[in-house]
């Protein structure tokens, strides 16, 4: 019987993709990156981080303190960023009225996703947990089940990327992958999550 619900922040909860493109873009001179154009956006989505490094030219050792700059820099524009269309209203009121507990388990930082949060009003969160670095959220997902003495059957997670659905994997939580956000729907069925929706309006069938 699921008890929890964790959901990842960015590209699943918040469209955070376009703001993510034109800071690196901002970065391009510094870090010697190639600068992203409209014209690539789908291509990305259809790439591994490691990949989409090798695209902009990022040395893959460098990725850490990119990931660190970009965090701050994303802190000033964060509570203007657009929420998913049907995210609050249809999925996390639903979920919260049948009795489910909610966290959020994302590398972004506590600071940004309170602040967005606070914008737009939405309370139903019992936790909110940053991982730190890109791929520790297998770590954090594993210290969650622990400090909540819950069950790896009593969770799912709700994320946009493969790096979630490994991380899920890992600690044999049920993963329902999201095909709106960082990674496109192929690239998502190539790391075979446990169900794929198209639309926010499927999430809560899935879960329920």
């Amino acid at each position: 019987m699921v008890k929890c619900v964790i959901f990842d922040f960015d590209g699943t909860i918040v469209e955070s993709r376009y703001l993510a493109v034109e800071l690196l873009n901002k970065l391009a001179a510094k870090y010697k990156l190639r600068k992203i154009k409209e014209s690539d956006y789908a291509h990305l989505r259809s790439l591994s981080i490691p990949q989409r490094c090798k695209f902009i030219n990022l040395p893959f050792y460098k990725l850490p303190g990119l990931k660190m700059e970009l965090t701050d820099k994303y802190r000033q524009a964060t509570a203007s960023l657009p929420i998913i269309s049907d995210i609050k209203e249809v999925v996390l009121d639903q979920l919260k009225a049948n009795g489910l507990a909610l966290s959020i388990i994302s590398s972004n930082s506590v600071e940004n996703i309170n602040a967005f949060l606070r914008h737009n009003k939405i309370n139903s969160f019992d936790n909110i947990i940053s991982s730190g670095g890109l791929f520790g959220k297998d770590k954090a997902i594993k210290d969650f089940l622990t400090q909540q003495a819950l069950d790896s059957q009593e969770v799912v997670y709700v994320g946009d990327e493969c790096r979630d659905i490994i991380a899920c994997q890992k600690n044999k939580v049920r993963i329902i992958a999201v095909t709106w956000g960082y990674d496109n729907e192929e690239l998502l069925a190539s790391c075979h999550p446990d169900a794929l929706v198209h639309h926010p309006l499927e999430l809560c069938n899935a879960i329920l």
